[in-house]
């Protein structure tokens, strides 16, 4: 097991959680959901967005017989999946955006299986890992976790004793026995809710353990340590039961692979670099007013379903016209950013001393290599940082990112500069087609915005993996992009 929280690899509750799972019926819209047939009339439906959400629509109401136009703001289909490719040498690529593909996201191996990519473990599951807090390095294997006595974390005697199995369980039985079934939208359970105004340390505090537990679940994650984390201990609790237990997989070539077969499948319905200006509805349709290369128009639907990211949505002037709840959740819905650096290098000079090129640091940053599978010598480290470090990373120069990120990666797995070539930097906060990397549950937000985020307005829909269970993921967004499209589908 890894013994850290991550976001992406949150807790391993495996023996609390699969036996509150297994008596909870699933209350979420299903890949098997017997809606696939045309059940009211026609459609004629603008999607705003051709990112996993949009695309996802778009295929299954084109399939189902109805009028759909993808319109999209930029010169390519994918949204935040994005695969950084020839700015490398050697065939190398790097995934900028959505990274990983848990195997029990369902949604997602859908399309996966349906376009017949590959999939290969983002995770080694062999070879030395490495942990540094406070800089010390703690070395493990995914089989062989180091002691918590190792680190050098301000706990309890009591809480090292429970080692990582004992503190990645037992703070969190009082929830995890009735956290139902998360992938509802209506959750959380009335039980449960009033945790919504927690945050993670805010709760590990109030069941009476230390701080410092935060910033060893979570090591990697910004203000895992002295600060403690921002977002809502069940923003966390949701996700630990949505990718319980399972691998996480990347796409053999990179993760854009996904959308660009829905795009490609899909052809001239969408149209690219073609900017929303306004969105207008009256009882018999919906006005939306584009730009493409200069050109103003103005495009009539029935319906018009939204994918725009938080950041984006709150620009638009259409938003004014929502009802407060839903203005209120689009302001006010929590985000993070990120800012990913790859790095292309001549040697992985790493892999002599048996290390994978995998690390988790209290700087706070990660670091993976995306070919740690391949033999060659040539290859990428990536790195990001991540929240509110991410912000820090927007007001740097370029140079200063590349130095930052450097030496991050150095101070882990000394002498890579020598082998430093060049380097990709993307920062999802300044793109202006996304705003952020995704949405994140601060506190209330589950409780308070969620709904109204996924809640149509009139006849307009709303997906994107913010109006999901599943924030940050291409579950999330394709999930969301199937419940509009049925919700279209039944007028």
């Amino acid at each position: 097991m890894h013994p850290t929280f991550s976001r992406r690899d949150f807790v391993k509750l495996s023996s609390i959680l699969a036996a509150a799972l297994a008596t909870q019926p699933v209350q979420a819209l299903s890949v098997n959901d017997p809606w696939k047939s045309k059940r009211g009339s026609k459609q004629k439906v603008i999607i705003i967005g051709a990112g996993m959400s949009g695309l996802s629509a778009g295929m299954e109401l084109r399939n189902l017989g109805h009028d759909v136009q993808i319109i999209e703001g930029q010169m390519r289909a994918g949204g935040r999946v994005f695969t950084a490719r020839n700015m490398f040498a050697d065939g190398l690529y790097a995934d900028m955006g959505a990274a990983r593909i848990p195997e029990d996201h369902e949604w997602t191996m859908k399309y996966v299986r349906q376009y017949g990519l590959e999939l290969y473990p983002f995770n080694p599951s062999e070879g030395g890992l490495l942990h540094m807090v406070k800089g010390k390095k703690i070395r493990y294997t995914s089989n062989q976790p180091a002691p918590l006595k190792d680190y050098p974390f301000s706990l309890t005697p009591k809480e090292v004793a429970m080692d990582w199995a004992g503190i990645s369980t037992q703070p969190f039985q009082s929830i995890m026995t009735q956290v139902g079934d998360a992938r509802d939208l209506s959750w959380p359970p009335a039980a449960i809710a009033g945790y919504d105004k927690l945050t993670f340390k805010e709760f590990l505090v109030s069941e009476g353990y230390s701080p410092d537990i935060a910033g060893a679940l979570m090591l990697g994650w910004e203000e895992a340590g002295e600060k403690g984390l921002y977002f809502s201990i069940l923003e966390m609790v949701r996700e630990t039961s949505l990718s319980f237990g399972a691998t996480r997989n990347k796409i053999v070539g990179g993760n854009d692979l996904l959308p660009r077969a829905l795009a490609k499948d899909l052809g001239r319905l969408v149209q690219y670099g073609t900017k929303v200006l306004a969105v207008d509805q009256d009882e018999t349709g919906v006005s939306v007013t584009v730009d493409r290369g200069g050109e103003r128009s103005t495009l009539r639907a029935d319906r018009v379903i939204c994918t725009l990211p938080l950041p984006v949505l709150k620009k638009m002037d259409f938003v004014k016209t929502l009802s407060g709840p839903k203005q209120t959740a689009i302001n006010n819905m929590g985000g993070w950013n990120l800012g990913r650096t790859a790095m292309q290098v001549r040697d992985r000079y790493w892999k002599k001393d048996g290390l994978t090129g995998f690390a988790a640091t209290d700087l706070p940053s990660e670091i993976w290599d995306p070919h740690y599978e391949s033999d060659a010598n040539r290859g990428i480290i990536a790195h990001y940082v991540k929240g509110r470090d991410a912000g820090k990373f927007m007001t740097m120069s370029a140079e200063e990112r590349l130095a930052f990120s450097a030496n991050h990666v150095d101070s882990v797995f000394p002498g890579l500069k020598p082998q430093l070539e060049g380097a990709f930097i993307k920062v999802w906060g300044e793109d202006p087609w996304a705003g952020y990397a995704h949405a994140i549950g601060t506190p209330n937000d589950l409780t308070l915005h969620l709904p109204h985020l996924i809640t149509a307005e009139g006849r307009i829909h709303f997906a994107g993996e913010h109006a999901s269970a599943y924030h940050g993921w291409i579950q999330g967004a394709i999930e969301s992009g199937n419940r509009t499209a049925k919700e279209v589908n039944s007028f």
